[in-house]
This record gives structure tokens, C-alpha cells and sequence, in this order.
């Protein structure tokens, strides 16, 4: 009898528990993937899994249909394709984890725990590993952000939360899960687990790193101009700006958060001067051509 009234119990927890999906979005993410995906197989509590690959030509779709569910190609960038995530999906939760992530097992318990409780999006602390001295500056920065609600964004959001906010802007190309947080945060609370997320970033460069920020150049421009000065704001806080004698704390990784992000401002100075110009030149042609010159 005893038995029989588990099972039943059991039923009635598994009928009660929400729905949960997790998107992850792919672009030549062999390297990562597996891991990625075997974390998410083994939460603690069931996930269904969805992966939308923008156009891979490594082993990524491979990968991801050894544990997904579903695999969907989509395009062109992160933001629409976490949205086309989202779509082929009516979970109750819904939660966004990038390719390059582990999580820790508790992860998506405790995020949909809080979303249970009343809150609408859920923030995962994240850290930073990886090989070489410039990934240990890396992971010395995200030490700094750790329980930031203006840097971290939020990963976990309920189904009506995210579709109330409309989802992720497809405009944006940089910023887009702060933009997200930011307009969620007006539709009721958001709270942060304390499983965390390891951010894998590989052996990071030097100037691979500095090139890939200037990529984003145009992108955090229109997440600015969207925002106004809150926007501004936004991506000006860090809390290493506002006390540098903490990088003190590990003198060489100091230094070498200094000559980061120098590198990167350099890129993104670069980035939007050329992007500048070409508009410019672009102009004058145009002009050229309607005055017949």
C-alpha cells in the first residue's frame, strides 16, 4: 500500500512540475558542445532539449543529435535563433544557455524553483576557465561581476514573461541578453541561483580577444542608442572602474586586466572609425552620383 501511495505521489509531482526547455544556439561549436550538452542531460530535474544551429560545417550538428531533442538550422545571428527556440517549444520555463557553458547540476532546479516562486527571469552566477595566462585574466575579471545585477543577465524566464517582453531584439548583435533582462525586469523580480556556470573560453589570445570585442563595436552602439543613458551606463559599469586597488589582489593578472581591456577599447575605437569612414565614403559617392559628378 505504502508503495502504491509513492507511485501515486511521485505521478502527482511529475504532472505538477513544470515544463522546462532549454535552447542552446550553435555555430561551429564542436570543440564545446559535448560538454555542454552532457551537463544539460544531467540536471537534477528533466529538461527538454533544443538546439538551433546556425549553418555549422564542423561536427556540430553531430553533436547536438547524439542529446537533443530537437535540432532545428536557423539563422543569422544568436538573438533569432533563441527566439526560433522558443517557438518550437510551449514549456513553461524556458531557459537560454550558450554552447561554450557547463552547468552545474542544480542549475535548472533552482532556476525553475524561483520562477515557481513568483519570480519572471532567474540570473546564473557564471565563472570563467580555461587555458593560458590570458584565460586566468579572464576568469580574475568575471570575479568581479560575480552577484552583478547590472552585468550578469538572466537565463531562465517564465513563458509569459518572455513572451510579454517579446523575446530577444534581432536588431542587436551584442548586449542582447542584457537588452532581454532589462525589459523583463519591468514585467516583476528577478533572482539569481546559486548553482553557477562554467564559461569555457579555451586558450584565449591576446589579440584574437581584442578583435573579437571590436566586432561587437556596432552592436553595443545601437544597445547604447536603444537605451539612451541608461544603456550608456550599462556597459560602462565595472566594478574594477570604480576600485581599481582591487586588481592589486593578484598584481600580474591586474596588469594584465589593464592591457585587455586597453586592447579591446583600441578595437573598438578602430571598429567604429572604419565603420565611420565608410559611411562617409559611401555618402559622398552617393551624392556624386545624384549631382551627376
Amino acid at each position: 500500500m505504502s508503495a502504491m501511495a509513492d507511485s501515486l505521489e511521485a505521478e502527482r509531482e511529475a504532472r505538477d512540475r513544470p515544463h522546462v526547455t532549454v535552447v542552446v544556439p550553435t555555430h561551429q561549436s564542436a570543440r564545446t558542445l559535448d560538454a555542454c550538452l552532457r551537463s544539460i542531460r544531467g540536471q537534477t530535474a528533466p529538461v527538454t532539449l533544443i538546439v538551433v544551429d546556425n549553418g555549422s560545417t564542423d561536427s556540430t550538428h553531430a553533436v547536438a543529435s547524439r542529446w537533443a531533442d530537437e535540432v532545428l538550422v536557423i539563422g543569422p545571428e544568436r538573438s533569432a535563433q533563441r527566439n526560433a527556440g522558443a517557438r518550437a517549444t510551449d514549456a513553461d520555463v524556458v531557459g537560454f544557455i550558450d554552447s561554450d557553458m557547463v552547468l552545474e547540476p542544480r542549475v535548472v532546479e533552482e532556476a525553475t524553483s524561483l520562477l515557481t516562486l513568483g519570480c519572471v527571469g532567474v540570473i546564473v552566477p557564471e565563472y570563467t576557465v580555461g587555458q593560458g595566462f590570458w584565460s586566468r585574466v579572464r576568469a580574475f575579471e568575471r570575479a568581479f561581476y560575480e552577484g552583478s545585477d547590472s552585468i550578469e543577465g538572466a537565463r531562465f524566464f517564465t513563458r509569459q514573461a518572455l513572451s510579454q517582453s517579446g523575446g530577444f531584439d534581432e536588431t542587436l548583435t551584442a548586449a542582447e541578453d542584457w537588452d532581454l533582462t532589462m525589459r523583463i525586469r519591468e514585467l516583476g523580480r528577478v533572482s539569481r541561483t546559486t548553482a553557477r556556470i562554467a564559461h569555457d573560453e579555451g586558450r584565449v589570445r591576446y589579440w584574437s580577444a581584442c578583435r573579437k570585442k571590436g566586432r561587437y563595436a556596432s552592436g553595443i552602439g545601437r544597445f547604447q542608442r536603444k537605451h539612451g543613458r541608461i544603456g550608456l551606463k550599462l556597459a560602462l559599469d565595472r566594478p574594477y572602474l570604480k576600485r581599481p586597488w582591487l586588481l592589486a589582489r593578484d598584481p600580474a593578472l591586474g596588469i594584465g586586466l589593464i592591457a585587455l581591456k586597453a586592447g579591446e577599447t583600441l578595437a573598438i575605437s578602430a571598429d567604429l572609425l572604419l565603420k565611420n569612414r565608410g559611411a562617409i565614403g559611401n555618402g559622398s559617392a552617393a551624392s556624386e552620383s545624384r549631382f551627376g559628378r
